[in-house]
């Protein structure tokens, strides 16, 4: 299971057991974290992990919050390697390359 989607399901297990109006606050959460929107390498805010925790915070569920302060919806190993391998950037990739990181060509066959 992707790390998006955990995050959803988790987003809308807690929705089942918010009173209404936070379980729709909830839900929008969940939609939005299926798109990939708090990725951690997805483009759409700067830290989208940093920006899901403020707006969950801002929001008053400080209990998810401090739950994605944690890593529990950090991506997973895979998850890195399968942004690492789709890097195409040059500038990207140079930085990359220059501080040892990359994908794990040891899998290539």
């Amino acid at each position: 299971m992707k790390t998006r989607e955990k995050l959803a399901a988790e987003l809308r297990i807690v929705a089942d057991k918010a009173s209404t109006q936070n379980a729709g606050i909830y839900e929008a959460f969940a939609a939005r974290a299926e798109t990939g929107e708090f990725d951690d390498y997805a483009d759409t805010h700067v830290c989208p992990i940093t920006q899901l925790h403020a707006e969950l915070t801002r929001a008053g569920f400080t209990k998810f919050a401090a739950r994605v302060a944690s890593g529990e919806f950090d991506a997973t190993l895979d998850e890195s390697e399968e942004w690492a391998r789709s890097v195409t950037d040059p500038e990207t990739l140079k930085i990359m390359e220059t501080m040892g990181l990359g994908p794990d060509r040891s899998k290539d066959h």
